[in-house]
């Protein structure tokens, strides 16, 4: 390989390595909401704020479906919620 080719490689790395932040793992949640066929719309699904930052976080930057979410998930001992689990919300239909 030649120094630019490399370059070039490491640079993509880098790149994708830093833009796959904490933003993603939120991306992807609301992804598998929808795809569990929840009415997720966007991240105030779970959370108060518009566009939570996980630098930030706190506990009341979640709404009662989030608080549930973290709820079951220190109840599981797991380290990442699962969409899955909003078929186990507790509520109505409409609350799901």
């Amino acid at each position: 390989m030649t120094w630019t080719t490399l370059l070039a490689a490491g640079s993509a790395a880098l790149l994708c390595a830093v833009s796959a932040g904490p933003a993603a793992a939120s991306q992807q949640l609301l992804s598998e909401a929808k795809k569990e066929g929840m009415p997720a719309q966007s991240c105030q699904y779970c959370h108060v704020s518009k566009l939570p930052k996980k630098d930030t976080f706190k506990a009341d930057d979640l709404n009662e479906r989030g608080k549930w979410l973290t709820a079951e998930k220190e109840k599981q001992k797991v380290k990442d919620v699962k969409a899955d689990w909003l078929k186990g919300y507790p509520g109505g239909k409409e609350q799901k």
